[in-house]
């Protein structure tokens, strides 16, 4: 990770574009982290993207609710119940 102050550094983006291919950078004003750059691969956008989505959380709610409200079921009593139903 390199840590970079931009009131003394003061980087281009190409720079810091260059640096966080290598590794993650923390950018710092008066001293203390302001925003950090990180590459993104094809998976990281599609799980951000999804993070985004309303209609995506909406059914993740719903679906901590109902979990909470009718509780969960092992693994193995999953493929039992997948298993028996085919």
């Amino acid at each position: 990770m390199k840590v970079v102050a931009i009131e003394t550094e003061n980087p281009s983006l190409d720079a810091l574009v260059d640096m966080a291919a290598e590794e993650a950078v923390i950018i710092t004003r008066d001293n203390k982290p302001a925003f950090a750059l990180i590459a993104l691969g094809e998976d990281d956008i599609q799980t951000w993207r999804l993070g985004q989505n309303p209609d995506f959380l909406a059914l993740m709610q719903r679906s901590w609710e109902r979990l909470r409200a009718e509780g969960s079921v092992s693994l193995a009593e999953a493929r039992r119940r997948l298993l028996t139903e085919t």
